[in-house]
């Protein structure tokens, strides 16, 4: 009282009255839901063109191939295993970079601080902080990126559970199969009841990651309890460089740690799977 004077009335700078709603126990969690639905809607739909564009390039690719060189194993093993192997890496590309557009562009707003604010309750439950929220949620595109974003997190003991748990949820590339198993088990089914149970994998990813967070923090050895202290920056426009950079470095690691190792497990299997030959 002797040192710091307040006026009678309380100044609410805008960030306060934005955080009245994106940060209320109710209105927030809306909020939040249909931003993540949307998010993972827009994905879904928008990068099935490219998608399917690398798709298509690649067949042309390797339908060049099969025609300019006679059958045998060094054809199968370019069209097969490299053309197919890189194919197989770039086809997940432009979910994993629409993924980082739009985490980029909430944390250029000011808007993801607060979304690790809003899921840190949430996540104590399994022992976790709410910056784990971040990269299980990267995971969704592909669990490569969200490994590689638990280095943002203080604790070793929070990134190694985070980093096991991160491959149970449902990545992009399980929904081929996703489609298959539905495809079976609902032959003559409508949409509607198609879309339901899409809907319901997707749910049991998540309760197997909230349990299986559950089960590593009562078995792993604890370590001295660490607080979330996060800082909650002022709302401001997003820089669309700084969002295309992380795109782009994000990508890049994607293509350079990740791919690699694909391409050579592609290449691997190939081999695999061709050798030993017999006349049957």
């Amino acid at each position: 009282k002797d040192t710091v004077a307040r006026g009678e009335t309380e100044r609410l700078t805008p960030t306060d009255r934005w955080d009245r709603v994106l940060v209320h126990p109710v209105w927030g969690w809306a909020i939040l839901l249909g931003i993540m639905a949307g998010l993972f809607m827009t994905i879904f739909s928008v990068a099935t063109y490219p998608m399917d564009w690398i798709t298509a390039g690649f067949d042309w690719l390797g339908g060049q191939v099969k025609a300019g060189m006679p059958p045998g194993d060094l054809r199968a093993l370019i069209t097969e295993g490299i053309i197919g192997g890189v194919g197989g890496v770039l086809i997940f590309l432009p979910q994993i970079l629409l993924l980082f557009f739009f985490l980029g562009l909430m944390e250029n707003t000011g808007y993801l601080a607060r979304v690790s604010f809003m899921m840190d309750r949430l996540m104590s439950g399994v022992g976790l902080s709410g910056k784990a929220f971040i990269p299980l949620l990267s995971s969704y595109a592909c669990a490569i990126p969200g490994i590689m974003a638990t280095r943002t997190m203080e604790s070793a003991r929070d990134r190694l559970i985070t980093i096991l748990v991160a491959p149970i949820t449902s990545c992009s590339a399980r929904l081929p199969v996703y489609f298959m198993l539905i495809a079976l088990m609902l032959p003559i089914g409508n949409a509607t009841q198609k879309s339901l149970v899409l809907i319901s994998l997707y749910a049991l990813s998540i309760l197997g990651v909230y349990a299986f967070a559950w089960v590593f923090n009562r078995t792993l050895k604890k370590s001295g309890t660490t607080l979330m202290v996060l800082e909650l920056p002022s709302y401001q426009r997003p820089s669309w460089r700084e969002v295309l950079m992380q795109m782009f470095e994000r990508g890049k690691i994607f293509l350079r740690r990740a791919g690699t190792v694909i391409l050579g497990l592609s290449i691997i299997l190939w081999a695999l799977t061709t050798y030993p030959k017999s006349d049957s």
